[in-house]
């Protein structure tokens, strides 16, 4: 199943959050479509500092803003160590979703991460992930989901 999927998915070793960031784009090629990877690279950091991302159940959505993106670009890293991104939260982040959009796509945008927190809130899911279970149920489903990059139809 993971063949095909490294424009959306890729296993994340890094140490700390900015470094998966980095990872995360460089490795994910859906972010290959965006005019300068660097400078959204900047702008997920730059929201990381201003507050932590993490959302609880070991997941965290960053994000940054490009004008004129036609579409959200969205990918998936996964820890398997997991990451501490803020001190106040001692659990680590094993799934670490990074999201371009532009401001003409946040009801696009709010429905991606609508549909990705009720997925990272299933305990069956995450359970799949963590056991490397990516061929089978839940893991399986999101992937495929993820692949599309269309979470509009996507009904929980």
């Amino acid at each position: 199943m993971l063949r095909g999927l490294n424009s959306v998915f890729t296993f994340v070793d890094a140490d700390n959050k900015f470094d998966a960031f980095n990872q995360i784009i460089q490795k994910c090629t859906v972010f290959d479509l965006l005019e300068d990877k660097e400078s959204f690279r900047k702008k997920v950091e730059r929201r990381e500092r201003t507050e932590s991302t993490g959302v609880g159940h070991g997941v965290a959505i960053a994000h940054g803003k490009i004008d004129h993106l036609e579409k959200c670009h969205i990918a998936l890293g996964f820890s398997k160590n997991g990451i501490i991104f803020d001190q106040r939260y001692p659990d680590p982040v094993h799934f670490i979703f990074v999201i371009a959009s532009s401001r003409t796509r946040q009801a696009e945008y709010l429905h991606a991460v609508s549909a990705i927190l009720s997925w990272v809130h299933d305990d069956d899911f995450r359970h799949e992930f963590m056991k490397y279970e990516f061929d089978k149920g839940k893991a399986r489903e999101f992937l495929k989901i993820l692949a599309s990059q269309d979470f509009r139809c996507y009904q929980r």
